[in-house]
């Protein structure tokens, strides 16, 4: 781990020769598994994120702006119900568009404010913090270019509450016993006063569930495509991108989207960094991402079994996406 300060923003960064292993790693791993996969962490270097961008903006990709509307709506209540005082945390924050309606809020109650974001991609990090120093002048920031899992104990104490961000159904991500862990971990880094605020995608029609991952204009297949991109650029890897097709069926036995890339012929990839040989007959596919969708009912169980409990929620319109306050049980809080 490497700390240091530049520009005014604290920096925590794992070093670069302990991230490539991580990553070659990573991908030895997958694919050698007997249904290949990619986990979609890997999609986030700084050409990954920009992608991940654009998609948020596409007109099928209801999520961003139906959680960014509720936010808008209630982000007042949301800060007055944590309290005075208070420190933001964000996992994978992007390009920081809702980050600032917190930040404004808090900053609305309180003479200054610090912020911890949290992502992947150290160059997309670095960006997003200097961005929101330069508008906000009463605002300090930790930056932790890390996996989330590496940046939960690291995260820095305050002396107040800390709302702790997880937007854009990110939770989503993960399978169920992934989510009660990773929420697990983090209800054992919180405080009796810390609160979590996670956005979670609802079941619905499923024509807009399928449209919103698989796009017209084909940003979310080239977003899926760049984990195969950055292995052969970082890892010497021989992927032809071309012979591997972009699809995200939705899979009801397991209530999610299932992204995936297909193989369209007989073939084999080399990967220099690892000094392997991968095969892939026709329409084998890579399992690249999960995007689960919720009931109410189903996402309160999963927090239960993390020792967290529903302390508020905010839904749009429409049902079709919900933000839930959490806090600790009443067990986890008496023995913090």
């Amino acid at each position: 781990m490497r700390k240091y300060m530049i520009s005014g923003v604290n920096f925590i960064e794992l070093p670069r020769d302990q991230e490539k292993r991580n990553f070659t790693n990573a991908v030895v791993e997958g694919l050698s598994q007997p249904q290949k996969i990619l986990p979609c962490r890997l999609f986030y270097d700084a050409a990954g994120s920009h992608l991940f961008e654009q998609i948020c903006k596409l007109p099928e990709y209801y999520l961003t702006r139906t959680e960014q509307k509720i936010l808008e709506d209630n982000v007042s209540e949301m800060i007055d119900t944590v309290g005075q005082n208070l420190a933001l945390v964000e996992f994978g924050s992007g390009s920081s568009i809702k980050t600032r309606l917190f930040i404004n809020a808090a900053l609305n109650c309180q003479k200054n404010l610090h912020y911890t974001s949290v992502d992947i991609s150290s160059d997309f990090l670095r960006a997003a913090s200097f961005s929101l120093l330069n508008e906000y002048g009463r605002l300090s920031i930790t930056a932790i270019a890390a996996e989330y899992n590496d940046a939960i104990p690291i995260l820095p104490h305050h002396e107040g509450p800390r709302l702790i961000l997880f937007l854009g159904s990110n939770i989503g991500n993960f399978g169920t016993e992934e989510a009660v862990a990773f929420l697990g971990r983090i209800a054992n880094q919180m405080n009796q006063e810390d609160r979590l605020l996670v956005g979670f995608d609802l079941l619905k029609y499923l024509g807009v569930i399928e449209a919103a991952y698989n796009d017209s204009a084909g940003v979310t297949a080239a977003f899926n495509k760049n984990v195969l991109v950055r292995i052969n650029r970082e890892l010497g890897g021989t992927f032809v991108i071309d012979d591997f097709e972009h699809a995200a069926p939705f899979v009801g036995t397991h209530s999610r989207i299932e992204m995936r890339l297909i193989s369209r012929r007989h073939q084999t990839a080399y990967i220099a960094a690892s000094e392997r040989v991968f095969h892939f007959e026709s329409d084998e596919f890579i399992h690249t991402e999960n995007s689960h969708k919720y009931t109410i009912e189903s996402f309160v169980g999963i927090c239960r079994a993390a020792g967290l409990e529903m302390h508020a929620q905010w839904l749009d319109k429409n049902a079709w996406f919900a933000i839930a306050l959490l806090q600790k049980t009443s067990l986890f809080r008496d023995s913090s």
